[in-house]
């Protein structure tokens, strides 16, 4: 006759080691699920800024021409100096922007280490009994 495995006793060094990995199983899923997570976003942020960049600059260059042509010759200087001014304050501020973006974002996998942190702050109480 075939014996169906019997489940650990509460308290012993198997149910302990069972419980142990169901943990880190389930910490590592939580982990990969992260992992995927910022994969995506950063994929989905990288195509979005090459095709904002690509239009941007299409468009730059559209407007210049179009300014160049409606620009009398002897004011021509002075107009395009002012709008490599304006270009340059533009993509300053930009930059401001998106660095000041990243310094507020969550850290990576932070929920992640919050779990862990938790669980060893539960496993120090038990062992502390």
């Amino acid at each position: 006759m075939s014996e169906k495995p019997s489940s650990p006793r509460p308290g012993s060094l198997r149910s302990f080691a069972g419980g142990l990995f169901a943990l880190l199983q389930t910490r590592a899923q939580l982990l990969s699920l992260e992992a995927q997570e910022l994969k995506h976003e950063l994929l989905i942020n990288l195509l979005l800024a090459v095709l904002a960049f690509l239009l941007l600059l299409l468009g730059l260059v559209a407007g210049l021409l179009l300014i160049w042509a409606l620009t009398p010759a002897d004011m021509r200087a002075w107009v395009m100096g002012g709008i490599a001014m304006l270009l340059i304050a533009s993509s300053l501020l930009l930059i401001q922007q998106l660095l000041r973006r990243q310094r507020q974002k969550q850290a990576a996998f932070a929920m992640t280490r919050e779990e862990v942190r938790k669980d060893w702050a539960a496993l120090r109480r038990k062992e502390s009994l």
